[in-house]
């Protein structure tokens, strides 16, 4: 689809850096790559930098409830409110329900047992694509993942 939006710096911005709190969430899933392939461990260390201020967020707040109080405070001061822009609101929700499919997984396949090689191959699913909505943000476009988006474009209004 590649829909445009009328995005200014500052929307493209900050529809782009939410995409870092799913990446922060994934990175930890794919850590045993880089153990399997060696030459992977600049990626992760590229990673563990970008994400300082996440990380710094998630940090501050005690008792390791940074996640959860980041959702609630993105949902109800970011998503439904509809002074900020479309396109920031898209993105955050966009980037929260990849965040919840992470964590989904991570309860399955953790109680089931097998998630290391299902949390590697959802970490080489979900960082590029968290990649690729970051580069279509930073260009003023929407960042169209199937079945999320349209789920999306649906729920933000």
């Amino acid at each position: 689809m590649g829909r445009y939006a009328l995005a200014d710096n500052k929307d493209r911005f900050f529809g782009a850096i939410v995409y870092l709190l799913a990446l922060a969430d994934v990175v930890a899933l794919g850590l045993g790559l880089a153990t399997i392939i060696p030459a992977l461990s600049p990626v992760f260390d590229f990673l563990s930098i970008l994400l300082i201020p996440v990380m710094i967020i998630y940090g501050i707040i005690p008792g390791g409830f940074g996640g959860i109080v980041i959702f609630f405070i993105l949902i109800l001061a970011v998503v439904q409110n509809q002074k900020i822009s479309y396109f920031i609101r898209f993105n955050t929700m966009q980037s929260i329900l990849i965040g919840i499919a992470i964590s989904l997984i991570q309860i399955v396949f953790g109680t089931l047992g097998g998630l290391n090689i299902i949390g590697m191959v959802v970490f080489l699913v979900v960082m590029p694509a968290c990649i690729y909505c970051m580069v279509q943000c930073a260009l003023g476009k929407y960042p169209e993942i199937p079945s999320f988006s349209k789920f999306v474009y649906e729920q933000v209004r």
